[in-house]
């Protein structure tokens, strides 16, 4: 079963937002979408991501914070997972800007179906693709028992005296094994 993909999509405009949503809609694919008026909306909803369509000028209800300030607020915290962000906007004079906050696309109104299909298709395939990676687990044999480890919770192994260590987000694990047989059971996956 595929995992649904969380959207939120983020603008000042009730008629770009449902247009945007209608085109997330025509991609198929198991997706949520939440639509916010503005990046305070945002934030007060406290709901995780993994995509954000966002406006960068968004004016509407007076002093809140624009797109390029919510952007910086989400990469600024300590999330475990940060979302991707397409900047969909009017603008082209922001495009460099985007880069500072690790813009995954910048779109410009009016949004062209074709390079929005292309872009999301991006977007959604590196959404399965880290998923995919999240499951994916090194079995070792560890104090008389197997022991399973996923790979996004391994920062780097290292091997010392015929034994392996493991540095872990959660500590460092030592155990009895080969490096060569640790790099045949990877194979390309870590």
């Amino acid at each position: 079963m595929a995992e649904t993909i969380k959207i939120a999509v983020c603008d000042d405009e009730k008629n770009i937002r449902s247009y945007l949503a209608s085109l997330i809609k025509k991609q198929g694919g198991e997706c949520g979408i939440t639509e916010y008026a503005s990046a305070d909306a945002y934030l007060s909803d406290g709901k995780g991501h993994d995509i954000i369509f966002l406006d960068i000028e968004m004016g509407g209800s007076g002093a809140g914070m624009d797109g390029m300030g919510l952007a910086r607020h989400i990469r600024g915290m300590e999330a475990q997972k940060q979302p991707i962000i397409i900047f969909v906007t009017g603008y082209e004079k922001y495009v460099y800007d985007a880069f500072d906050v690790g813009a995954f696309q910048y779109l410009v109104k009016p949004v062209d179906e074709q390079k929005f299909a292309e872009v999301f298709g991006r977007a959604a395939g590196q959404i399965v693709s880290e998923a995919e990676q999240r499951k994916k687990k090194l079995v070792i044999q560890y104090g008389g028992e197997g022991k399973a480890i996923p790979l996004n919770d391994i920062y780097y192994m290292e091997s010392r005296n015929h034994n392996i260590i493991l540095y872990l987000k959660s500590g460092n694990i030592e155990y009895y094994a080969k490096i060569g047989d640790l790099e045949e059971e990877l194979a390309g996956q870590f």
